[in-house]
């Protein structure tokens, strides 16, 4: 058992290195990320759709990969905990293009915002693999702070209600949350049920904001 903890400390450990280079890179760069190959005055309701869709599945599977991995020790940790990252400041980018570089920066490094709740879900990975009941329970009060805080941010940015938006990101957070569960404690077949609903759910949410800030941006 300690040197289950261990490898799970360690991997925890080289994941945050991971993302921090990975961070440290996307910050370096002076090129931003725009819905594809098109440009503002070419983006459709459509291209905006088809991104979001994308970058958002792809991020549920990242996450559900990476808590995965972690928790079970796995040496792909650090490797995919890097490139959920990079999903994530290619998130902010688009976000960045539509609202401001300043809004795709709050969107990703925000007190309880993008960044903060994948830590969150790592620290929830790390106590669950210790049975470290308190950690849990922290880590599940900041996701609740997380899904108050970007929740208003998304509504305040898109027009949505914000319970809209609250509700919805309850839903991912507690598919993510309940995949992990499922997997940790073996039940590999309701994990992959699991897997597959909160893959599924991203495209909702996907659709949810890309339908309102293609109306907010008159696009068509």
């Amino acid at each position: 058992m300690k040197n289950a903890r261990r490898i799970i400390l360690t991997l925890a450990v080289a994941a945050v290195a991971a993302v921090a280079a990975t961070a440290a890179l996307g910050s370096g760069s002076n090129h931003s990320m725009s819905m594809g190959p098109h440009s503002a005055k070419t983006l459709t309701a459509a291209d905006l759709r088809v991104t979001l869709d994308n970058l958002l599945g792809e991020h549920a599977v990242l996450a559900m990969n990476a808590t995965d991995a972690g928790v079970s020790g796995a040496k792909s940790f650090p490797a995919v905990a890097a490139q959920l990252d990079k999903n994530s400041v290619a998130l902010s980018k688009a976000i960045g293009s539509l609202y401001g570089k300043k809004a795709g920066n709050t969107f990703l490094n925000g007190k309880y915002m993008w960044r903060d709740h994948i830590r969150f879900f790592v620290a929830y990975t790390v106590a669950l693999a210790h049975h470290d009941k308190a950690g849990e329970n922290k880590a599940v009060k900041n996701l609740g702070k997380y899904i108050s805080t970007f929740g208003a941010f998304l509504a305040g940015a898109t027009g949505l209600p914000k319970l809209e938006v609250e509700g919805d990101l309850d839903a991912h957070v507690a598919q993510l949350k309940e995949q992990l569960d499922a997997y940790a404690a073996g039940k590999f077949k309701k994990a992959n049920k699991l897997y597959d609903q909160a893959y599924n759910h991203m495209f909702m949410t996907g659709d949810l904001l890309a339908n309102a800030i293609a109306k907010q941006k008159g696009l068509s």
